[in-house]
């Protein structure tokens, strides 16, 4: 795992947009596996949390993309998961969120996206649907954050590591770090359609993003601990080609405990 410390979130932006724009202009139709909620290369989303702003990195912005000449109309998205029971059309669904923010904006084709149908009726299905889906378009570069459980997509902490897309119940973490993106958190879905960690791990290349002191503790596990399903993304370390930037408020507990592990920026 190649590790880029930075000083703060602002930081940690700009370093992010500048890999995935170098993917852009390297294969202009790159095929890009994000984290809804992590977000996507292209749009900046507030985080109400100043310790936890990994829930929504500003990897890119759509009017820093036309200022700098990048053509985003012909890269494709297959995003990592949707809450169960909700519609493309509900206003907190991903699919929906996206639309708004993401591929309207940028002009990507409808068929150059693809998101969980997270009110299929008959999830089981569904996850078969998408686990091929996902096989057909493998990800050029797969953009995660790690949640505050240790998970990566929806993949929480379980006795194994779950390969397939599947129908997961959501951790009670996750749910009251999520809560605050619905008006009334008892509308917020207890389970999501999530591709597993076989999609995530078939990516060529990751780039991993954690901000904030809200996650320094999964830090500290992910990058110390060991690889073990508990901790779902301490998988991560077994693929070859993955980078993360990290701010100094995520990393003050691995500076702490393994000073000598990462040099300074």
């Amino acid at each position: 795992m190649n590790i880029i410390p930075v000083p703060n979130y602002e930081a940690l932006s700009c370093c992010a947009a500048d890999i995935v724009e170098a993917q852009i202009r390297q294969k202009p139709d790159t095929c890009i596996l994000p984290q809804d909620a992590i977000f996507v290369p292209v749009c900046s989303y507030e985080s109400n949390s100043a310790s936890d702003k990994s829930a929504g990195v500003t990897v890119y912005s759509v009017e820093y993309a036309r200022e700098k000449g990048l053509e985003l109309s012909r890269i494709r998205t297959v995003n990592t998961d949707e809450y169960a029971g909700l519609s493309g059309t509900h206003p907190q669904s991903y699919r929906y969120y996206l639309e708004e923010h993401f591929f309207r904006p940028c002009g990507i084709p409808s068929e150059h996206t693809a998101v969980p149908q997270g009110d299929a009726a008959d999830p089981e299905a569904e996850c078969r649907r998408y686990e091929a889906l996902c096989r057909s378009h493998p990800a050029d570069l797969q953009i995660l954050g790690v949640g505050h459980t240790g998970h990566i997509g929806f993949n929480e902490p379980a006795d194994d590591f779950p390969e397939l897309t599947h129908l997961v119940d959501l951790a009670p973490q996750t749910l009251a770090a999520n809560a605050r993106y619905f008006d009334d958190p008892d509308t917020m879905p207890r389970q999501a359609i999530t591709v597993g960690l076989g999609v995530l791990m078939r990516a060529k290349r990751i780039l991993l993003l954690l901000s904030g002191s809200g996650k320094a503790e999964i830090t500290e596990r992910l990058l110390c601990g060991r690889i073990v399903p508990q901790v779902p993304a301490t998988i991560l370390r077994l693929h070859p080609d993955v980078t993360a930037v990290i701010d100094e408020d995520a990393l003050q507990l691995v500076r702490a405990h393994a000073p000598n592990l990462i040099p300074y920026p």
